[in-house]
């Protein structure tokens, strides 16, 4: 441990805000894969400032797969067996198991309003695209068990790791099942042109789980940033599992600048074609007919070297690019049941860290745009149909946080997104919020979410336009705003 977590005063004030929340009845929440820690002998603070947000330690370690020189291994070598030499190691396997676990908890408030359309108390409608890190509960105020996960995470052999995730069972009745899956095999260290160059391959059910930045796709922005909507897109990146792998190299290094590439293929999986992920008008009705080819992505960033001694910077852009057919032949409404979407996905992102010894300032951007050549099912908020029109939407997000020793902080958080063709996918909100950290692992969140926009929660209470009828009633945007408690605990 650091001597940064023995601040007696820093303890005391986590737990005056943790006794507050408890008197509330509020349940806990948390950070970091333990396992990582166990293996390599090093604190989660090595590899995150906070979590998910990396360190140049942090993405050293995930570039090389979940690899470190600090794991204790058991070797056996072949002059066990042939007393002439020395022989060669055959085998090498971690000393320490690779298994670690989460648990969370929550509590959450919903504004409400509108004559009580918008009911007041348990979240009824989907926040989670700009909470920080998760989702609201949609069942009860109060989720003592909102989520658990187990973790097959670290060193394999010194040249494949990997992080998998389980996620387990929570009072919603949840039940175990492959999350996040991120396998890497990582070449030596070489030296080109008087720079480190590492190269590799990994194996990814989600886009960018592998990105050392850590800016992208599941742990970033991107996921959420054009995740909330009913579009009816055929496949949405940032929020589907898919089978898929990257060869990735860097030159240079985190800490004093270098260029990091991946170029990957992906397809998508049993989740994304059946009926429940393409909705509206086509849920019931139609069936992905499967993948045109695969899809591609591509990823580039630079670090630039240190300003100063403690200030990382990172610039980067990603593009994907996908093709899918789809069949709708029982919808009669479908002239045509065959339908293709030309699916593209382009973004810029950038990252501003100050870690000092008492200190962290941290600032993540990203700009994006999406754009489908086919859109089946209904806009939401108008009730119009839209089958096979051709819909673009643009959005972006930045995220800041302070916190004093890695210890307590606040954190804001703002997203916006807009389409001219659906208006349903009009949306922008903000987060601000008090992070705590009374001990490594243990992380206990009070924040608040504020809407200026929410046209998907006009839909939901019918409240649309239909087609020769009234104008729909005004549901207001604050009426989704949500306090939320939360605490994680990793073991």
């Amino acid at each position: 441990m650091h001597d940064k977590y023995s601040s007696v005063s820093l303890r005391i004030a986590c737990f005056a805000v943790a006794a507050a929340v408890l008197a509330l009845n509020v349940p806990r929440t948390a950070e970091a894969i333990p396992s990582y820690s166990r293996q390599t002998g090093l604190s989660c603070a090595t590899c995150h400032t906070v979590f998910p947000h990396l360190t140049p330690f942090g993405r050293d370690f995930k570039l090389h797969g979940y690899v470190s020189n600090n794991v204790q291994l058991i070797s056996d070598h072949a002059s066990t067996r042939d007393t002439a030499g020395q022989g060669r190691t055959i085998l090498e396997i971690p000393a320490i198991p690779m298994v670690s676990a989460r648990i969370s908890s929550r509590w959450n408030y919903q504004s409400g309003g509108n004559g009580g359309n918008v009911p007041h108390g348990v979240v009824s409608a989907g926040q989670g695209f700009i909470s920080s890190p998760d989702g609201y509960g949609g069942k009860d105020l109060v989720d003592y068990l909102a989520g658990s996960s187990i973790y097959i995470a670290g060193e394999i052999t010194p040249r494949l790791g990997s992080f998998i995730e389980f996620g387990g069972p929570d009072d919603e009745g949840g039940t175990v099942g492959l999350g996040m899956f991120d396998v890497a095999l990582v070449s030596p260290d070489e030296t080109v042109a008087g720079q480190n160059f590492v190269y590799g391959i990994r194996a990814e059910d989600a886009l960018a789980a592998g990105d050392p930045s850590n800016s992208i796709g599941t742990w970033g922005l991107t996921a959420s940033l054009m995740g909330l909507s009913t579009h009816n897109t055929l496949f949405d990146p940032g929020t589907a599992f898919m089978e898929g792998g990257e060869l990735f190299g860097m030159i240079g290094d985190f800490d004093g600048g270098g260029l990091y590439a991946s170029i990957g293929v992906y397809r998508p999986t049993v989740n994304q074609t059946g009926n429940g992920y393409v909705q509206g008008a086509i849920a019931g009705s139609g069936a992905f007919d499967g993948v045109s080819g695969v899809n591609s992505y591509a990823r580039v960033s630079y670090y630039l070297p240190p300003i100063g001694k403690n200030t990382y910077t990172e610039i980067g852009g990603f593009g994907y690019f996908g093709k899918l057919n789809m069949t709708a032949t029982h919808l009669a409404a479908l002239t045509d049941p065959n339908y293709i979407d030309d699916y593209y996905n382009l973004g810029l992102d950038f990252q501003l860290q100050y870690i000092g010894n008492n200190n962290l300032v941290e600032l993540f951007g990203l700009l994006q745009t999406q754009h489908d050549g086919a859109f089946y099912g209904i806009d939401a908020f108008t009730g119009l149909p839209g089958y096979g029109i051709a819909v673009s939407r643009q959005g972006f997000g930045l995220k800041a946080d302070y916190y004093y020793q890695s210890m307590v902080g606040v954190y804001v958080k703002y997203l916006y997104q807009t389409s001219n063709q659906i208006k349903d996918m009009n949306v922008d909100g903000a987060v601000v919020g008090i992070g705590c950290f009374p001990w490594e692992n243990v992380n206990l969140k009070l924040e608040r979410t504020f809407f200026s926009t929410y046209n998907i929660g006009a839909a939901q209470y019918g409240k649309y336009v239909v087609a020769g009828g009234p104008s729909p009633t005004a549901v207001s945007a604050s009426d989704f705003d949500v306090m939320a408690v939360k605490l994680e605990y990793l073991f």
